[in-house]
């Protein structure tokens, strides 16, 4: 049996360093198979979360501009120039009394006294409202006398209101009728 020599032993310890250059590193690395850096560069991480914080900016100012009307236009000039926009002018038309009978379905007839207010907007003054003081009156006379004393009862005057304006509405279309005052309103 042949022995090896001292030399050879101590050659082939695997304690001891490669003898052989094979070129490989065998440091760990942090190096997938194409010799890229596993970890996300702490630059590029950076610049991502730079423009997205920079959207975000964009996005919330343009949120803002659109609703405060700086955008598209929306804001009116008087705004824009630091004057304040005066209250629309409005104008309280008085309608005479209005007396009518209720449907009543008895013999006993019920009547009813009403006087209003009409508050329509815009630049005319109660001279030029004049002329339609006798369409609202009819309005008044005609919803009235189909109206029945029970209607009225409770929040039945809240009814009538409401429909009344409603028609007046639509009577004097033109004009832009925002409220109805009922300043009298009496029944038999």
């Amino acid at each position: 049996m042949l022995r090896p020599s001292a030399s050879l032993v101590s050659s082939f310890d695997p304690m001891s360093e490669s003898q052989f250059d094979d070129g490989l590193d065998m440091k760990p690395v942090s190096n997938d198979r194409l010799g890229q850096s596993t970890q996300p560069n702490k630059r590029r991480r950076l610049l991502i979360i730079a423009f997205l914080l920079v959207l975000c900016l964009i996005g919330g100012g343009s949120y803002l501009a659109i609703q405060k009307g700086w955008l598209l236009g929306q804001a009116s000039s008087g705004k824009m120039a630091g004057t304040a926009d005066a209250p629309p002018r409005t104008t309280l038309l008085a309608i005479p009394p209005v007396i009518s009978s209720l449907d009543n379905g008895d013999a006993r007839p019920v009547y009813v006294k009403m006087t209003t207010r009409i508050e329509i907007e815009g630049k005319e003054s109660e001279a030029s409202l004049r002329p339609y003081i006798p369409a609202i009156q009819d309005i008044f006379q005609t919803y009235l006398h189909e109206t029945r004393p029970q209607e009225i009862r409770g929040n039945g005057v809240y009814r009538l209101r409401e429909t009344l304006l409603r028609r007046i509405r639509i009577q004097v279309a033109p004009l832009k009728v925002t409220n109805i005052y009922i300043t009298e309103f009496l029944i038999q």
